[in-house]
């Protein structure tokens, strides 16, 4: 059965950016701003600074950086006294830049390419957000799992 289908018929199109240079602090205070309301994506839209697509920074980027800087403080679980030297790697992390730790670079599709091909880049590759550009790779829109979900799932359960 064919998705017959657009992205541009699908895609949400109000959606958080953030600058490719913006300090993690910074990306973090738009990612708790993004999930306590409307769009509730799970991430956001990285630009370059010239507004073109760079990639995404998600809740698991994060979720990655903040275990590396456990690892960096406690090679093995169960060490007393590891919060302190968490939160130490904790404050240098606050300095990094978006760029250092974003995904989905090179990873988006244009507004006019079909659904499918947005379902199979989520699905194959796990991801939990997808971009969608324009001819000049403006961001236009995303694709989240849950669109792929909100789509699909109708028909496979008919």
């Amino acid at each position: 059965m064919e998705i017959k289908i657009t992205n541009s018929d699908v895609m949400t199109s109000d959606f958080a950016t953030i600058k490719a240079d913006a300090h993690l602090k910074e990306a973090y205070d738009a990612i708790k701003k993004n999930l306590e309301g409307p769009p509730h994506s799970p991430g956001l839209v990285v630009l370059d600074d010239r507004g073109k697509y760079a990639g995404v920074l998600t809740i698991d980027d994060l979720m990655k950086e903040l275990g590396r800087l456990y690892r960096d403080a406690c090679d093995k679980p169960g060490k007393k006294d590891w919060v302190d030297a968490f939160f130490s790697q904790c404050e240098l992390a606050g300095i990094k830049k978006v760029a250092e730790i974003m995904s989905g670079k090179r990873l988006s599709l244009g507004a006019g390419d079909s659904f499918e091909k947005s379902c199979e880049l989520i699905l194959y590759k796990k991801l939990h957000l997808l971009a969608v550009v324009d001819d000049n790779s403006k961001p236009v829109g995303i694709i989240t799992r849950r669109k792929v979900l909100t789509e699909l799932a109708p028909r496979m359960f008919k």
